[in-house]
């Protein structure tokens, strides 16, 4: 038999033997790690001039956890403490790490509890790098998707929208943030930049309705602001603002609903009209 085959077999059969007996002796077993939280300064002690590079290390850390949940059974849940607290002291070696700061607000976000976790993250990275429209838009997002929290989730797409080179692809969703969160200037300022780009005629139609309907909200709402400036409370019902003399009339929605005073949310808000019972 040829030498060159013979060592193979050899060379194989060795191999599988090993394999084997480390399978048996040291069984492959997965056990959660043990994850800590360095101390900054202690960390920034240890690292010297590589401050680049130790939240290079710590972030890989955090990336690998969080993506090995794909492949781990369930009881291997994701721990949303050390991550985030690890990803603030990555930000903190690296003032400057945008894609740690994107990462945090996007990638780590794994439940609801998680987006107030990565509020913190966010807000230090828009600070350090407010030419970035990237972080205030994912900041924006959670407090629409996850916190509900529409007002505040407007506020950020606005100024998400209106930094330079900003695309339009998420104007749509400011205009409904900022619709459900009472923002109604934010909503016209995004509506009035979607109908720059629309050129189907029908559609335009509708979103001047849609415009007209926003244009009334905000009339209303600084009615009611100055109702409540005036007579120190809210209006009760919008026919006080007539009554009072701030506006002439309520004016018709054109899309056919109603303006009502919501006096939980304190603002303007449309609803259907109640058709009456046959």
């Amino acid at each position: 038999m040829n030498k060159t085959i013979l060592l193979a077999i050899i060379f194989y059969l060795a191999a599988v033997s090993i394999n084997f007996a480390g399978s048996r002796i040291y069984p492959a077993v997965l056990r959660d790690s043990v994850r800590i939280v360095p101390d900054s300064g202690l960390m920034d002690l240890l690292c010297l001039d590589h401050r680049g590079f130790a939240a290079d290390c710590l972030f890989a850390g955090v990336i690998i956890h969080s993506g090995s949940l794909m492949w781990k059974p369930m009881e291997f849940g994701f721990d949303s403490k050390w991550s985030f607290k690890t990803m603030d002291l990555v930000t903190d070696l690296d003032p400057k790490y945008f894609t740690a700061y994107l990462f945090s607000g996007m990638g780590l976000i794994h439940s609801f509890d998680d987006a107030e976790l990565a509020k913190p993250i966010l807000e230090k990275g828009i600070k350090n790098l407010p030419e970035r429209w990237e972080l205030l838009f994912w900041l924006g997002y959670d407090h629409y998707a996850y916190l509900e929290d529409y007002e505040t989730a407007a506020k950020f797409l606005l100024e998400a929208a209106q930094k330079p080179g900003a695309p339009g692809r998420f104007l749509a969703l400011l205009l409904t943030a900022a619709q459900r969160g009472g923002e109604y200037q934010a909503a016209q300022w995004a509506l009035l930049n979607i109908m720059k780009t629309t050129k189907d005629e029908t559609t335009r139609k509708i979103y001047r309705k849609k415009l007209d309907q926003i244009e009334n909200l905000i009339l209303l709402q600084q009615a009611s602001g100055n109702f409540r400036i005036t007579h120190n409370r809210s209006p009760n019902r919008l026919d006080e603002l007539v009554t009072a003399g701030f506006i002439k009339n309520i004016p018709q929605d054109p899309i056919g609903m109603t303006y009502e005073w919501d006096p939980e949310k304190l603002r303007v808000v449309t609803r259907k009209i109640k058709q009456p019972r046959p």
